[in-house]
């Protein structure tokens, strides 16, 4: 399997290259997911594309975020420069975007980013229609919806190791709706990371664990996956050259080489198992927790010791009791220093390796080629390079060797001169056949070698082969909703007055149990809200839902749902449509405008989709609960079942759009009572409320 590596430096590109990586993805420092980066302008990405492809290291390009209007020329011009200097492929999301991409350059290699929330063969099917080549699958895919996925014929790529979104990918807009800055643009606050209040417990219940599949790869292998994903662009040098490294050499006490670099919540494997849903959230310690080094056995003052360990310069520590952090600590003059009430008896971990940061800055991967040099009097010189591929290039001196007149040079000497590489990372294999008493200038060789070098490294670049995509694009192919007016969604009949029907064009449909629901018996067309997610078993309940006759159309909320039906389809706030758009859909209530299509006018946004299970153990729930950050907002949790059972978290106040000129409005009324809902409607709601980012703008 392709080993895919982070790079969010030119430090970080050449970590990941040393430890072995097949490919590496980096951004340009607009329309990347990881804006915080350090990223490449145009000339450090020209030189990073170089530098990779020398060692015959594919680059990704990360254009994998959501793009305004105003942005989208400007857009194309990056995936344009990108391809000219040679990127191997372009990650994205944006579906409009992909649409501009194939017309403008139609054999350039598209992968869809995570964000696209790709979990299913449905939605593989519809990504090969778009003519994109690979799938970063959502981390959240079930293993055997991964080998139905492969069947379409896509590539599959994988993520094994680091940071794991809680939210279902692509669906997370805590950040955007708190703040403005869009996960879905690459400024994630990370709200997740920040404690919470839940049955007045506080702890971390939205931080997930770290993602670690290195036990895993042979299953993963067997399901079908084509390229495995090392996540961390804004982790350190040594995180990428060790986790590439143990993936790439399958390395003895991996789990353990893993932890010493990063570790959050002492992993988990994500979607892979079946209790998965139980164990995604370690809710003590939200930030790395490194390798136990063992417990503490003296403190004198803020010198703390372990009996037997011996700290490495530069060092760095976590204090830990019962789980949760106490302190940092690092080495200073061959000590352990706290910086805080460390006790004896508290678990000491090792946070950051000194030893193994300078290791990282001295590590060089070679590039081994055979150099065959013939020196003969009265002759121009000659090298014949065997390069890596196997092909042999020959390079002839400006100098012809002269008969010695005191000393001659020797094989040894030429050998001492090419074996200075300088600044290409060569290692040459040198063979001399030299004429006895025979001279050369020195200057003269270094010049010759140099020449030589300059050669085999445009050899091996020229001999690197971009493999182009011809994948056709092929426009959505669905039945479009063409109604307008306004849209009111609920959860079941209850919420439904007469007064209320008279105020509304269509009813949304948004059950909380997808097998066992109600339609409405109203005179009003009913679309069934699909969730984001369709894993497994979830297929045929959502496709006997679908197929009531009663249902008029869907609302669909990720690209797996376009092929599941031919009644009338509107796109969905899932779908992350922030501007103008051909098909018919609801503007996703993080756009700072409205553009075309159905405003998300009222709604307590689901700003999280969750997979896992909040109680981290099945307790029999209703269904209902709550988590409150710190400041004491109220973010309700609401569970919706199908075959398996998934939570969302809305957010604490309702966007409220009252000020808008359009006649195509979309009232989320879910969670509301027929007050509430009557007030939205006839805009007379005067409780707490968010623009969104209609007045500060999407970030």
């Amino acid at each position: 399997m392709q080993i895919v590596a982070p790079a969010g430096s030119k430090s970080g590109l050449i970590a990941s290259i040393n430890g072995g990586a097949n490919a590496v993805y980096l951004g340009l420092p607009n329309f990347g997911a990881r804006a915080k980066a350090v990223n490449f302008d145009e000339n450090a990405f020209a030189d990073a594309v170089e530098l990779a492809h020398l060692y015959g290291v594919k680059v990704f390009v990360t254009l994998n975020t959501l793009i305004k209007d105003g942005e989208m020329s400007r857009a194309v011009d990056c995936a344009k420069f990108a391809y000219s200097a040679g990127a191997d492929a372009a990650i994205v999301q944006d579906i409009r975007f992909i649409k501009q991409l194939k017309h403008a350059l139609p054999d350039f290699a598209l992968h869809a980013s995570t964000q696209m929330g790709i979990h299913n063969a449905d939605g593989a099917k519809v990504l090969r229609d778009l003519g994109i080549a690979r799938a970063v699958l959502a981390r959240e895919t079930l293993p055997q919806d991964i080998k139905e996925i492969k069947q379409t014929g896509i590539e599959i790529e994988y993520f094994v190791q680091g940071a794991l979104c809680v939210c279902f990918s692509g669906n997370c807009y805590f950040s955007s709706l708190a703040s403005s800055y869009s996960g879905n643009r690459g400024k994630c606050m990370q709200l997740c990371r920040k404690p919470y209040y839940f049955h007045d417990k506080r702890g971390y219940f939205l931080s997930a664990k770290d993602l670690c599949l290195y036990d895993k790869l042979d299953y993963l292998r067997d399901l079908g996956v084509d390229a495995i994903k090392i996540e961390g662009r804004m982790r350190s040098d040594e995180y990428a050259y060790t986790a590439v490294s143990v993936y790439k050499n399958m390395l003895d006490d991996a789990k353990n080489a893993l932890k010493s670099v990063f570790n959050r919540g002492d992993y988990c494997e994500g979607y892979l198992n079946a209790d998965a849903p139980f164990n995604v959230i370690y809710s003590k310690i939200q930030g790395n927790m490194g390798i136990s080094v063992g417990k503490i056995s003296s403190v004198n003052g803020n010198s703390i010791a372990v009996k037997g360990f011996i700290p490495q310069k530069n060092d760095g520590f976590k204090v830990v009791r019962n789980g949760a952090e106490i302190c940092g600590a690092a080495e200073r003059g061959g000590k352990i220093l706290s910086d805080g009430n460390a006790r004896p008896g508290d678990e000491l971990r090792r946070t950051f390796s000194g030893a193994l940061s300078e290791k990282v800055k001295t590590v060089k991967r070679d590039i081994d080629i055979s150099v065959d040099i013939v020196l003969k009097s009265g002759e121009a010189s000659l090298a014949r390079v065997t390069l890596p591929n196997s092909s042999v290039i020959t390079v002839k001196s400006d100098f012809a060797a002269e008969r010695a007149k005191t000393r001659g040079i020797t094989t040894d000497d030429v050998i001492r001169v090419f074996k200075k590489t300088s600044d290409y990372p060569f290692n040459p294999n040198i063979s001399v056949d030299i004429d006895s008493e025979i001279f050369v200038p020195i200057a003269a060789l270094n010049e010759f070698r140099r020449n030589v070098y300059k050669a085999a490294k445009q050899a091996i670049l020229d001999g690197y082969i971009i493999k182009r995509c011809n994948l056709p694009y092929t426009d959505f192919k669905y039945n479009r909703f063409d109604g307008s007016g306004t849209m009111l969604m609920v959860e079941n009949q209850a919420q439904l007055t007469d007064e209320i029907l008279k105020k509304v064009d269509y009813v949304a449909l948004n059950p909380a149990d997808y097998a066992h629901f109600t339609v409405p018996k109203i005179n009003k067309p009913i679309l069934l809200n699909l969730p984001v997610t369709m894993r497994g078993a979830d297929r045929d309940i959502i496709l006997a839902a679908i197929n009531n006759p009663e249902i008029y159309g869907v609302i669909s909320n990720n690209i797996y749902s376009l092929g599941l039906t031919d009644k009338p389809i509107l796109l969905g706030v899932g779908h992350n449509i922030i501007g103008e758009c051909q098909y018919p859909h609801v503007t996703s209530f993080e756009a700072d405008c409205i553009g075309n299509g159905f405003a998300y006018v009222y709604g307590n946004a689901p700003i999280m989709t969750l997979c896992h299970c909040p109680y981290g153990k099945c307790v029999n729930c209703n269904g209902k609960d709550e988590l409150k950050d710190e400041s004491g907002r109220v973010f309700s949790l609401r569970r919706y079942k199908v075959s398996h059972c998934y939570w969302q978290l809305l957010n604490c106040v309702p966007n409220y759009q009252n000020k808008l000129n359009t006649k195509n409005m979309f009232f989320d009324c879910t969670t509301s009572d027929c007050n509430e809902i009557l007030a939205a409607l006839n805009f007379s709601y005067s409780g707490e409320l968010t623009r969104g980012n209609m007045n500060k703008g999407l970030k």
